[in-house]
């Protein structure tokens, strides 16, 4: 998935698009990262610091993926 490419949500509404970049997952990263931290039930911080590393992973994807299309699109010398 190429940045600002939609994403699927998982909600109840079946193809619910989202759009996300790099930018915006690293920060949905951290706030889950805040979150576990915080939080007094184990189980629950171990999924949030889970859903954490998920959303830092997609992000490094997305940069990868911005990185060749620009790659891509830059002139031929």
């Amino acid at each position: 998935m190429a940045a600002g490419q939609p994403m699927i949500s998982s909600s109840a509404e079946p193809y619910t698009w989202i759009w996300a970049d790099a930018a915006y997952l690293r920060e949905q990263a951290q706030r889950c990262t805040r979150l576990a931290h915080d939080c007094p039930h184990l189980p629950t911080a171990h999924e949030l610091e889970a859903i954490g590393v998920e959303l830092m992973q997609r992000a490094a994807e997305l940069d990868h993926l911005q990185e060749e299309h620009d790659a891509d699109q830059s002139p031929q010398k």
